[in-house]
C-alpha cells in the first residue's frame, strides 16, 4: 500500500530520492487487476521530481456499440512539483510561468502518492474508444415507409396495373 512520503523523511534519503515498487487496487478506480508499477520521488531543493510507470486492465464500454470491453491501461508520467517557501527563488531556478506547475506542497508538507497515482490514473483513462478498429455501431433497422391513407387508392392501382 501506498503511502505518504514526508517531505522532511525525503530530504534525508539517500540521494533525497525514494522508490517504490507497488501491486494494488485504489479505492475508487474500478481496475480488473491490481494496478502494477514504480515510482520516483526526488527531492531537488525547491521542487519533487515524480515519476511513474504503472498497468493494469480496465473495463470500459465503447462509445459506438455500447459492448463492454477490457482495455489495457499504460501510464508513464512525470511531474514537477513546486515545493512553495516563503523565500524567493534563487536567480538559477526562477521560473518563466508558474502556472506551468499546476501541483505545489508546504515546505514541511508530504506527498500523498496514493492520491497522485490515482488522479494520474483518471487522467490517462480514454475518454471515447471503440471496441475495435472495424466496430460498424449500432445497428438500427429503419422502420418500412408507412404510406399516406390517402394515397392508398393510388398505391392499390399501382399494384393492380399489368
Amino acid at each position: 500500500m501506498l503511502r505518504p512520503i514526508r517531505l522532511s523523511d525525503l530530504r534525508q534519503m539517500p540521494g533525497q530520492t525514494q522508490e517504490l515498487q507497488f501491486r494494488q487496487f485504489f479505492s475508487g478506480f474500478e481496475s480488473l487487476t491490481p494496478v502494477e508499477g514504480s515510482l520516483e520521488v526526488s527531492h531537488r531543493g525547491h521542487f519533487l521530481e515524480v515519476s511513474a510507470e504503472a498497468r493494469t486492465i480496465v473495463t470500459l464500454t465503447c462509445h459506438r456499440c455500447l459492448q463492454q470491453f477490457n482495455h489495457r491501461l499504460h501510464l508513464e508520467v512525470e511531474e514537477i512539483i513546486l515545493i512553495r517557501d516563503p523565500e524567493p527563488l534563487p536567480l538559477e531556478l526562477e521560473l518563466q510561468d508558474e502556472e506551468d506547475l499546476l501541483e505545489s506542497l508546504p515546505p514541511h508538507g508530504e506527498l500523498d502518492v496514493e492520491d497522485w497515482m490515482y488522479q494520474h490514473l483518471h487522467l490517462e483513462m480514454p475518454r471515447q474508444l471503440p471496441c475495435r478498429p472495424d466496430c460498424p455501431g449500432i445497428a438500427v433497422e429503419s422502420p418500412a415507409p408507412e404510406v399516406d391513407p390517402r394515397w392508398a387508392a393510388l398505391a392499390s392501382l399501382l399494384e393492380d396495373s399489368p
